[in-house]
């Protein structure tokens, strides 16, 4: 019995050898059929890198959010770095269909002033941890280039700028309605393609929480898609 388990492994590392050296070529078709691809010839340990994005919040039914944001980074490591951002929100109200349609309702029925959306985002400011665990090269289609592409984890926390009320019509009053701030938490993931050693492609997904307006209780969120070139500097 003991003579058969012994064989067994000896006879499948027996074919597994013979079936390997049937599929290998000769040694000058190994030569030409032989492709070598370097190590990627930067780094990013111990650099500055900066980034402009735009995006689009989709999550809010009443109010369709266009943020643009600007980020800076340093990598401590190869896969890990911090990064600090900053974003607004511009000419984000009134594009939204549903509450383009209570506008126009409340011009056609005075009595409707009065009318409240709630938590209204005007800014925010974010301090996160990214982490790179996967990452590889690919050739551009026609050109003898290799890119780089990394995908990262990241998590952190802020701060988000909101009018906690927003009164629609005659009743509109910013002195009544200053913007407070709300802490925050976002957690999401991307995707970075070099382009070259100093400029990447980067598209992020985040999902970010605060807290909703006091006494009401629960959380406000929204997911944040944004898309943006940054540059790897030092």
């Amino acid at each position: 019995m003991m003579r058969r388990l012994i064989q067994i492994p000896v006879l499948c590392v027996s074919l597994l050898l013979a079936v390997a050296f049937v599929l290998t070529p000769s040694t000058a078709q190994a030569q030409e059929a032989k492709v070598v691809i370097k190590k990627r010839t930067f780094t990013k340990k111990n650099k500055v890198e900066i980034g402009v994005f735009g995006g689009w919040i989709p999550s809010n039914p009443f109010v369709t959010y266009v943020p643009v944001e600007a980020r800076i980074g340093f990598h401590a490591a190869e896969g890990f770095g911090l990064e600090i951002t900053g974003g607004l929100y511009p000419g984000s109200i009134g594009r939204s269909p549903l509450k383009n349609t209570l506008n126009e309702d409340l011009k056609r029925f005075p009595h409707f002033l009065g009318v409240k959306l709630f938590e209204q985002q005007v800014f925010y400011a974010n301090l996160d941890l990214h982490w790179t665990p996967v990452h590889g090269k690919f050739r551009f289609a026609g050109l003898n280039t290799v890119g780089y592409w990394e995908l990262f984890l990241q998590f952190g926390g802020g701060v988000t700028g909101v009018y906690g009320e927003e009164y629609i019509g005659r009743k509109a009053n910013p002195d009544l309605n200053p913007i407070q701030l709300r802490p925050t938490f976002n957690v999401g993931a991307g995707f970075r393609l070099w382009f070259t050693q100093w400029m990447n492609l980067r598209f992020d997904i985040r999902e970010y929480l605060f807290q909703k307006q006091i006494g009401r209780g629960g959380l406000s969120q929204h997911l944040s898609i944004m898309v943006g070139l940054s540059f790897l500097i030092g």
